[in-house]
């Protein structure tokens, strides 16, 4: 890969988030762990994932990709496991840390930064550089529609068999309103794009209603037609 204005960017961004996280985390722990040690461990976690992003980064625009298209993952998988955690038992963190609520003390940068490199691995990619934009847009819809049933189906847990409120449910059925009929129109704009059949058409829209569904027939409709990779 060549060594883009995104890719100095994204750099910039990793480094500066590794101090930051790492700072406060370490004066954190250092001064006052007992006041919420989860919270305060969660934020060096987070540095570290920083820092590490910032080598995957850099390896990656030397054209090793393999270690930042993992990394980039866990940090996204990081940022919505601790976000949804703080809404939904916000007696676990009685401090904020660097991924609560989705990183919303920081302007939510750090919920967007791994999306953003992670879509910067893919254009740099020469398997997908003549993707057809609209590939693209349903596969992060996919991905999108099954990540906000997760966060429905946490909310519904703490909801109901733990009895901690609603909150999770009023927090994430509105975004799941909104990614499902992002989804279905995605899919109705693929399906004449992409020249779907009806029936496959009918599935897609059908994945939508299970829970992660829509990622599994993304996946499907990839490997079984040459047209999802290139518009015909």
């Amino acid at each position: 890969m060549k060594r883009s204005g995104p890719h100095q960017v994204l750099l910039l961004l990793y480094a500066l988030f590794t101090l930051a996280a790492g700072a406060r985390s370490i004066v954190q722990l250092a001064t006052r762990a007992d006041e919420a040690p989860l919270a305060y461990a969660l934020s060096l976690v987070a540095a570290v994932t920083y820092a590490l992003g910032w080598v995957a980064i850099r390896r990656a625009a030397d054209g090793d990709t393999g270690f930042a298209s993992r990394m980039l993952w866990v940090e996204l998988g990081g940022v919505l496991a601790v976000g949804t955690l703080s809404l939904l038992a916000p007696d676990w963190f009685p401090d904020a840390t660097v991924w609560s609520e989705y990183g919303v003390g920081y302007g939510f940068v750090p919920a967007v930064l791994p999306v953003a490199g992670l879509l910067w691995l893919r254009a740099n990619d020469p398997a997908h550089a003549h993707e057809d934009p609209v590939v693209t847009a349903f596969r992060v819809v996919a991905f999108a529609e099954a990540v906000s049933w997760a966060g429905l189906l946490t909310g519904m847990f703490f909801k109901y068999v733990v009895d901690a409120g609603e909150r999770g449910v009023q927090v994430f059925g509105p975004i799941h309103g909104t990614v499902f009929l992002c989804y279905v129109v995605v899919t109705l704009v693929a399906w004449r794009r992409l020249h779907w059949s009806l029936p496959v058409a009918l599935v897609g829209l059908a994945a939508s209603i299970p829970p992660f569904c829509t990622v599994l027939f993304e996946e499907w409709v990839r490997r079984r037609s040459r047209t999802f990779t290139r518009s015909a």
